[in-house]
């Protein structure tokens, strides 16, 4: 169904991608949200989605047959449109992701602090870190002194004031993000959002935070934020050691 390669000009966020959500979405609350995976586009930004009652009679239907799509109706969004109706319709639990960014953000300053203490990872004057093989090298006068293996969490944009997880991310290759994928899987389990979606408007802090639980929940060796001039690179250490 999805029709997400061409933008829309929406009169609240201008030109914008174009995205396919049910009628009962568009203008509702608190009724749910569902999505289909589309095997063209597993990584989709905004995938298709349909409330609650549509999922059950797409249930009930066994497929999107003119009876589902007849009920479900669907409307043409902009991507900004389709972030405020994800965000009122998502079966939120805050406390459930409170407590497991605060386990997280535990997990992670204990792993910072033990790396720093064994590594002095902040007195190399450079570091450079490369897709393939997904490393993060800290040298001194051009000789490398520790090198990481590492697994791309995400980014943040300061321009447009967003986080986009990893595996969201094409310019990235597999191996350096293949791991991540299973805090997404996380995400649609326990049905949080942050986690799950992979894009939505966020501030550093924000990428702190995901970074903490994909090192908890991947158990990390510590984590490594990469500033430039569009925002930050977050990543995760999954093993350290001294250069050879």
């Amino acid at each position: 169904m999805s029709d997400q390669e061409r933008n829309i000009d929406c009169p609240e966020h201008g030109s914008a991608a174009s995205t396919l959500v049910c009628q009962h979405l568009a203008a509702g609350q608190g009724l749910g949200f569902h999505v289909g995976p589309d095997p063209d586009a597993p990584d989709a930004l905004w995938p298709d989605a349909w409330c609650g009652a549509c999922e059950q009679v797409l249930s009930k239907e066994g497929e999107w047959n003119d009876a589902a799509v007849a009920y479900a109706d669907f409307r043409i969004l902009c991507s900004g449109c389709y972030e405020r109706v994800r965000l009122a319709n998502w079966p939120r639990d805050d406390a459930a992701l409170s407590e497991l960014v605060e386990a997280s953000m535990a997990y992670l300053h204990a792993r910072q602090n033990e790396l720093e203490a064994h590594y002095r990872l902040g007195t190399y004057p450079r570091y450079d870190w490369h897709q393939d093989p997904a490393e993060l090298v800290f040298s001194d006068q051009g000789k490398p002194k520790v090198i990481a293996d590492i697994q791309f969490v995400g980014s943040v944009s300061t321009r447009s004031g967003s986080w986009m997880w990893s595996w969201a991310n094409a310019s990235l290759v597999e191996s350096a993000k293949s791991k991540v994928r299973q805090v997404r899987t996380y995400g649609d389990t326990h049905s949080l959002l942050k986690l799950a979606c992979g894009y939505w408007q966020a501030e550093e802090v924000d990428g702190w935070e995901m970074t903490a639980v994909a090192a908890y929940l991947l158990k990390a060796k510590g984590a490594y934020r990469s500033p430039d001039e569009r925002g930050f690179t977050f990543m995760i250490l999954t093993d350290v050691r001294w250069a050879q």
